[in-house]
């Protein structure tokens, strides 16, 4: 029924202005290009980009107080550990953007993933959008293991979108419409899973779900099975 709009998203009528955060916890080693892929993607209207730092016990908060004079938009809170919940909680709190974006710390953005998504928003009751979450390191058997695993999973959820049944927005690219967001109460700090939660409660409140597969994203999966 829906083969021929598998890859369709709604083109962007307008550029909402966006707020990008970013959990961080220990991320010495991808904070600095998972950042360079926020900075690189194709946006107008990218108002700031945020890391919270959530008492990394590494150089995470150095290296990112290192591109502050590169990216000119680029803010940091710096906090102790409390938790991702908790700390994009506090972020959301100085986010000016009428779209609030966050991104995993060991994830990369293609540089259409922003354009392919907020079209959906121009739908009011439209509160969550993802992309597809894909696998960036396909060398070891393991490693392709999961990505095909992760491909099937972008696929279904997909699937899952005709008939209103997302059950999650990852935090590898969860674009949230701020309004909706801040209606929640916030994510909830004693959730393992606080981005299902999130999509969760959103769907009972009455706002919809929507997912691009055009819009990539890449992460870092283990390579060893331990």
């Amino acid at each position: 029924k829906n083969r021929e709009r598998i890859f369709h998203s709604p083109r962007m009528t307008r550029a909402y202005s966006i707020s990008v955060l970013v959990p961080a916890y220990n991320e010495e080693k991808t904070i600095a290009k998972t950042l360079k892929s926020i900075m690189e993607v194709d946006y107008p209207n990218l108002k700031e980009v945020i890391i919270i730092n959530d008492g990394s016990k590494d150089n995470t908060l150095e290296i990112a107080k290192s591109l502050m004079g590169q990216y000119k938009n680029l803010k940091i809170i710096n906090k102790p550990n409390s938790g991702k919940a908790d700390s994009l909680n506090k972020a959301v709190k100085f986010c000016s953007g009428e779209l609030i974006v966050v991104v995993d710390a060991d994830s990369y953005l293609s540089k259409n993933s922003l354009k392919e998504i907020t079209g959906f928003f121009d739908d009011p009751k439209v509160g969550a959008a993802t992309g597809a979450c894909l696998v960036r390191n396909m060398n070891t058997f393991l490693e392709k293991l999961q990505a095909i695993e992760y491909g099937v999973i972008a696929f279904t959820r997909k699937i899952l979108e005709y008939i209103d049944s997302i059950y999650v927005i990852p935090g590898t690219l969860a674009m949230y419409r701020k309004i909706a967001l801040e209606s929640t109460g916030g994510f909830d700090t004693k959730n393992m899973t606080e981005d299902i939660e999130m999509t969760w409660h959103l769907v009972h409140d009455g706002w919809k779900i929507r997912m691009a597969l055009g819009a990539a994203v890449l992460t870092d999966v283990p390579n060893k099975f331990k």
